[in-house]
């Protein structure tokens, strides 16, 4: 993906409280979520939703195949080394065993959500593709139109951390743009895949940018909720409030520990 210069102008974003959201999601944000394909053989009502496709139940990872566009957090940053020893930290509670924990070379932003090979759905499917065209196949449509793909404007994407997602499906720092214009260049570079790609994913224009450090392997207790929120607050006054982001990547994975970079 090439990239050209443009001008951002340093707009402070209005003051954010940093804190857990609330555990439940409105009714919109229900309806827009993306819904992997059940499999027959697995109670997926028993589990959170993600359990079953890309993790068992006791935390085996599956194949989960797909490819996507997102920014790996640079392993050089003060944010990737507080993560560090907040893994560390979260491998050690007595909750532990409520989640599977993301390798931390894993770590990213995800830009724009790509597709997976276990949701074959019109609108997280490329519109030049079809539904029932092979993976290797979407993946080389969408990687020769990437590769003369502007992004319109040039790294470092600087965000800031708002808090951590509800503790639904995982754990999850919500991030946000810095500024007004961070918030243009991402939320435009977004609209400019889409319609490139003629994929428009549900929910796309109130897409929360995350960065996932684990996946919830049961639904939590109000006890074990409680604790795990709390340590989580607790730490993410350790955590730097503004961090930078360098081009994004288009990147394949056969599973959620590891993405592998074909265009930057």
């Amino acid at each position: 993906m090439a990239v050209s210069v443009s001008t951002v102008n340093d707009v402070p974003a209005a003051p954010r409280e940093r804190g857990i959201e609330n555990v439940g999601r409105h009714s919109d944000q229900q309806e827009q979520r993306i819904e992997p394909v059940p499999r027959e053989d697995f109670p997926h009502q028993r589990y959170p939703r993600w359990i079953g496709h890309k993790f068992e139940p006791d935390g085996c990872l599956l194949p989960f195949p797909g490819h996507t566009i997102i920014c790996h957090l640079p392993q050089n940053s003060s944010l990737y080394h507080e993560l560090l020893s907040l893994h560390d930290k979260l491998r050690r509670q007595d909750f532990a065993s409520c989640y599977v924990l993301l390798p931390p070379s894993s770590w990213h932003m995800t830009v724009y959500e790509g597709v997976s090979d276990q949701i074959r759905k019109r609108k997280c499917w490329p519109g030049e593709s079809a539904l029932d065209a092979t993976l290797e196949s979407c993946t080389t449509l969408v990687r020769e139109k990437l590769a003369s793909f502007d992004l319109g404007s040039e790294p470092p994407f600087r965000m800031t951390i708002a808090g951590c997602e509800p503790l639904e499906d995982g754990i999850a720092l919500k991030v946000v743009p810095a500024n007004l214009d961070e918030e243009r260049r991402l939320r435009g570079l977004r609209d400019r895949l889409s319609k490139l790609l003629l994929m428009r994913h549900p929910g796309h224009d109130t897409y929360s940018f995350h960065v996932s450090l684990a996946y919830m392997l049961r639904f939590l207790g109000q006890k074990d909720h409680e604790a795990i929120s709390a340590y989580l607050q607790n730490h993410l006054d350790k955590l730097p409030k503004v961090f930078e982001l360098e081009a994004p990547e288009f990147c394949i994975f056969d599973d959620l520990f590891a993405f592998q970079r074909e265009l930057y």
